[in-house]
């Protein structure tokens, strides 16, 4: 078996992906929104990992679920698909801890409170673009960190639009939703897949993964103070203290979950994320993922931004289906 051709030279890393998938359109999610822990191995970015296979004529399932980074809540498309949730909350600094004062409790009401402000600030907004300039580290059968870089455009628009470019040290992957068509395109290889879909933006995520066995490029951002991540999962939250992000004033937060140990910076004057760190506990190394994100409120969005038009040189693959999970015969 060999990469796919803009995957990068083979590694020797742990827990390579699965079975073979078409390499023009396979792709990984940078999170994966369903569970609370850590794959064993380094993150499956689709900023960076490629995928195992040899003929461009389907995408399918095995190598795009396999091995990710996963973050226990998420950030972003929630937002898009529901109605503003509240005015936005005037944002005071939030209250510090004192060493000097008795233990404070493992989850600090303060922090929760931070990040609930957020989601809903995240699921007000009816129209945005963000930008997210991210480094993972890859752990070799060695033991030695690899750090590879990339970036994330998101083009979002409510109810039914979507736009993500990935852009990375391995690979190049975009995809397309205009609220009737949903398109994934490899512009390196000049090949894309497309299927008809309606509904929401939300609606296209969980069509995407569980239909077609596609998760987007940090999916789990998607799903923030949703039911899907629910805050309850912390177990463990602190605020560090004020901080600043490329010279946005932030409040510093650190999270504990199940395999996983997280610091998100919130802004305090927009309660938007401004930077994300996500440490793998269940691997001695402990690799970090790390994000810092860029947020255009303001700029309008076009049709033709979510609209997909091929060039002369693009070429069509189908994407195949994924197969209904086997039925257990009846008593």
């Amino acid at each position: 078996m060999r990469l796919s051709p803009d995957a990068g030279a083979a590694r020797a890393t742990r827990g390579a992906g699965g079975p073979g998938v078409a390499p023009a359109l396979a792709t990984k999610p940078l999170l994966h929104a369903s569970s609370l822990r850590f794959a064993r191995t380094t993150p499956a970015l689709p900023l960076w990992r490629g995928c195992h296979g040899t003929q461009p004529n389907a995408v399918a399932g095995g190598c795009i679920m396999s091995r990710q980074w996963i973050l226990p809540v998420g950030l972003l498309v929630a937002m898009a698909c529901v109605a503003p949730v509240m005015a936005q909350e005037a944002h005071k600094p939030v209250a510090q801890s004192h060493p000097q004062q008795a233990p404070t409790p493992a989850v600090e009401p303060s922090a929760v409170h931070a990040i609930d402000l957020m989601a809903q600030k995240l699921r007000s907004l009816k129209s945005f673009t963000v930008r997210a300039d991210a480094t993972m580290e890859e752990v070799l059968d060695t033991g030695q960190k690899v750090t590879y870089g990339g970036n994330v455009t998101y083009k979002i628009r409510a109810p039914d639009k979507f736009f993500a470019a990935v852009d990375s040290d391995r690979k190049q992957r975009s995809f397309y939703y205009d609220g009737s068509k949903f398109t994934i395109y490899a512009p390196r290889m000049h090949y894309y897949a497309q299927k008809p879909l309606t509904g929401t933006v939300h609606q296209l995520v969980a069509t995407a993964q569980e239909k077609y066995g596609v998760e987007m490029p940090l999916a789990d951002l998607f799903y923030w103070g949703t039911d899907k991540a629910p805050l309850s999962a912390i177990e463990s939250a602190t605020v560090i203290g004020p901080a600043r992000i490329n010279k946005v004033e932030c409040d510093h937060l650190l999270m504990h979950q199940s395999g996983v140990d997280w610091q998100v910076w919130i802004a305090r004057d927009t309660l938007l994320p401004q930077k994300l760190v996500i440490a793998n506990l269940d691997d001695p190394t402990q690799p970090e993922y790390v994000a810092t994100l860029t947020w255009d409120t303001t700029s309008p969005l076009a049709d033709s931004d979510f609209s997909f038009t091929p060039k002369a040189d693009d070429h069509p693959i189908k994407i195949s289906e994924r197969a209904a999970p086997a039925k257990e015969a009846s008593p």
